[in-house]
């Protein structure tokens, strides 16, 4: 079965028909680096990091390029609040050297977030300050070929001049209107027009150009650093659905006019998140970033809730939804207990195939045809735990002719849930398993003699260390809770 894609350029589910035989080439926006990341930013992380993922399971070879953002307005911002603040370490300095400087601590949180979520970096994470040459270079191939025009020292677009401008948004004139920025109107031929350059502001940072002293607009960075790695034409670009218009419609503008090709073949868009119902403010006081989340619950956990909604779907955050997803994670990580200690240690399966059992195999092929059908984790979630219910009837019935099929079972639950990033690990507590199997086994001897009470006590201990205690006729297992 083809793996199909629902294209906002088209607004259908299209068959995915990659340019190249057996290769995808995806470019998804990444972070501007101005604050601490927070769960939008892992959502749209972890959604593409997976579609990365699933198409290396399919067999495709993937070349993924994600940009880091760093110099833009909210940099030079939050620049200029930080070297007027008393508390800050900014304070004073020069804004120049504050923006560097802010952009490299959030670049560093940046990756700090994605490496304790798990999350693989891209082939190649190109930043906007890097590609300064690429982007003068594209900006003077707009103007040699009329679209766009030189005011002031500034560099804008002649949105007028591309007949496609609203296709993909699937918006008129007044619609975009609406949603465009309405400054420096005084330099523009029209309020729809867009910087490709800006001339610096006093102190601000910037390059030499054949137009002013300045710095890149936003939108021109992802297109110039995306054709560099990707060509002019590629397969997929991505990004959150907020970045649908203006950032992604003015990429295809500027980008088709520039090489005269088509620019991405497919667009996938992911939708936004909200925490308890509300669009997610420092003012409204429900801002969560993702060392916030990490702090309470595993990464894997988080990524549970998140493969609960379809990609493309909005999704609320709230801390009883991720209590539940705690719960859910919970089951797969007993499966594997029980097996690791009724069945022996695991180990991948090398033969057997999907022979093996036919239950398996097929819920193995539900999620394949779920992943098929423009991503749809929910369903293929729902797969991997009817896995995990049959690897628990599994055991109940063990006879010794079902070890094949459990271990089958666990070893097929590992691979799709690495498809999915998940990593079925579970944090330390503090505890060693030396240490907790001494306390296990001190509790066992207090039973021998009857001193129920330190019994009690050690395994109220260990529960409040986060260890489970399972008695049963001959030994005490233990887990670490999730």
């Amino acid at each position: 079965m083809p793996i199909s894609i629902y294209n906002t350029l088209t607004r259908k589910l299209e068959e995915f028909k990659s340019i190249r035989p057996g290769e995808v080439r995806m470019y998804v926006c990444g972070v501007t680096v101005y604050d601490e990341c927070h769960l939008g930013h892992a959502r749209s992380a972890f959604i593409f990091d997976l579609i990365r993922n699933y198409f290396k399971y399919r067999g495709y070879e993937a070349t993924f390029i994600k940009n880091i953002t760093d110099v833009d307005d909210k940099i030079i911002n939050r620049a200029r609040e930080e070297i007027t603040d008393k508390n800050s370490l900014l304070f004073g300095k020069g804004l120049n050297s504050a923006v560097k400087e802010i952009a490299e601590r959030y670049t560093k949180s940046f990756y700090e977030d994605m490496g304790l979520l798990g999350i693989a970096k891209a082939d190649k994470e190109p930043k906007a300050t890097e590609h300064i040459k690429d982007i003068i270079k594209m900006i003077s191939t707009l103007i040699d070929n009329g679209h766009a025009y030189v005011s002031g020292g500034d560099v804008y677009f002649d949105v007028r001049k591309f007949v496609g401008y609203g296709r993909l948004s699937n918006q008129d004139k007044d619609q975009m209107l609406a949603g465009a920025h309405h400054d420096n109107l005084e330099k523009k031929r029209d309020s729809l027009d867009f910087a490709l350059w800006k001339s610096a502001k006093e102190n601000e940072p910037e390059w030499d150009s054949p137009w002013s002293k300045g710095r890149p607009g936003w939108h021109i960075e992802c297109s110039a650093m995306s054709m560099r790695y990707l060509g002019d034409n590629f397969d997929i670009h991505g990004g959150g659905r907020d970045l649908i218009f203006p950032h992604h419609e003015n990429e295809v503008a500027q980008s088709e006019c520039a090489t005269g090709k088509p620019f991405a073949n497919y667009w996938i868009h992911n939708g936004l998140l909200t925490i308890n119902g509300e669009k997610m403010s420092k003012s409204l006081g429900n801002y969560v970033s993702i060392k916030d989340v990490l702090a309470r619950y595993p990464s894997d956990v988080l990524k549970i809730f998140f493969l609960g909604a379809h990609y493309s779907h909005p999704i609320d955050f709230t801390w009883e939804k991720m209590e539940a997803a705690r719960n859910a994670y919970e089951r797969i990580l007993i499966l594997f207990d029980r097996i690791n200690r009724e069945e022996g240690p695991l180990k991948a399966i090398t033969s057997g195939g999907d022979t093996g059992n036919k239950d398996i195999f097929n819920l193995k092929q539900r999620f394949e045809e779920a992943m098929d059908d423009n991503f749809n984790t929910p369903v293929a979630i729902g797969a991997l735990f009817d896995l995990v219910n049959l690897g628990n009837k599994i055991l109940e019935k063990r006879p010794q002719l079902h070890q094949f099929m459990v271990k089958y079972a666990a070893d097929i639950l590992t691979e799709l849930g690495g498809v999915l990033g998940l990593s079925f690990k579970t944090a330390s507590n503090g505890l060693s398993d030396k240490e907790i199997q001494k306390l296990v086994g001190a509790r066992i001897e207090a039973k021998k003699s009857g001193d129920f009470k330190e019994a009690d006590r050690i395994r109220e201990e260990l529960k409040q260390k986060g260890i489970i205690l399972e008695d049963d006729k001959d030994r005490t297992h233990w887990r670490r809770k999730v």
